[in-house]
């Protein structure tokens, strides 16, 4: 048994070098400790980062854990990263990619005839973001699809696609495609 002590700057290592949303079980398989012990060092981390003398934080998600910098900052990065700056989402982003996310693998011809309009920018502007990916190409003229991303994914909270149709998280992910407004942020 390790630790925690040596575990703890261990984890933030690997969740910084990560860049993504890991999980427990592959921090205690990595580390080569058990699920137990890795929670504990992690919560440990965790109530550290909440020092008010950090810039980071633990945020938990339920596909996995990543270390992020805490909101108060978010206009300091701003400012020294301004490419990174979350762009709000349009009511017609969103639109498709609420069709992307039912429908998927989806052609962007069957996106349009859903939507009764031309949506190619639209779809590559969603694929820039990394919230759609291409998927293979299907049918005689072998049409490309589309599909979610694991960014779409932690962009709204899932844990997986599946949790898309539990009652109400429809809605509760797409509001602005169902109330009209626009302005969603992506990050």
């Amino acid at each position: 048994m390790e630790a925690v002590w040596v575990l703890k700057p261990k984890i933030e290592a690997l969740l910084i070098a990560a860049g993504c949303a890991v999980t427990l079980e592959a921090l205690a398989k990595c580390l080569e400790v058990t699920v137990d012990e890795a929670d504990e060092a992690v919560r440990e981390l965790e109530a550290d980062l909440l020092g008010a003398d950090r810039g980071i934080q633990l945020h938990r998600r339920p596909h996995g854990m990543r270390i992020e910098t805490k909101p108060q900052y978010a206009d300091l990065l701003g400012r020294l990263l301004p490419g990174r700056k979350a762009k709000p989402m349009t009511s017609q982003a969103l639109e498709v990619l609420a069709i992307v996310a039912l429908k998927q693998p989806v052609a962007i011809g069957d996106i349009n005839a859903i939507r009764g309009i031309e949506s190619a920018s639209t779809v590559e502007t969603l694929a820039e973001r990394r919230m759609i990916a291409r998927s293979a190409r299907l049918g005689p003229r072998k049409a490309r699809l589309w599909r979610t991303t694991q960014v779409f994914l932690e962009s709204f909270g899932l844990a997986s696609i599946d949790e898309l149709y539990k009652e109400g998280r429809m809605e509760e992910v797409f509001t602005s495609v169902y109330s009209g407004e626009s302005g969603t942020s992506t990050e």
